[in-house]
């Protein structure tokens, strides 16, 4: 995952908005925000597992407004905002009991 993708929060209070990602801490975390709730200057930490990522990618993030409308371009179907192939297969074998093992 890399900085400026759009994911899909999984889990939590968020489960469902949109994020865009804001700072990779490791191969684990990343720091999210949306410019409203979660405004640039206070993001939140989500464990990658509990993020759906998309095939969009966010320019550079300077300003919430900014971002605001690149998120809601994405959710109004302006920009093609996809769940990536690999997601989709992880879920379809998490969902299968005889695959997810």
């Amino acid at each position: 995952m890399q900085r400026g993708t759009v994911v899909i929060a999984k889990a939590g209070k968020e489960k469902g908005e949109l994020f865009a990602v804001t700072d990779v801490l490791d191969d684990r975390y990343v720091l999210i925000s949306d410019g409203r709730r979660r405004p640039i200057e206070r993001p939140k930490k989500k464990n990658i597992i509990h993020l759906r990522r998309t095939d969009t990618v966010i320019g550079e993030i300077s300003t919430n407004r900014q971002l605001r409308r690149s998120l809601n371009s994405c959710r109004a179907g302006e920009s093609p905002c996809r769940v990536a192939q690999s997601d989709k297969n992880r879920e379809r074998r998490d969902a299968d009991p005889i695959q997810g093992g």
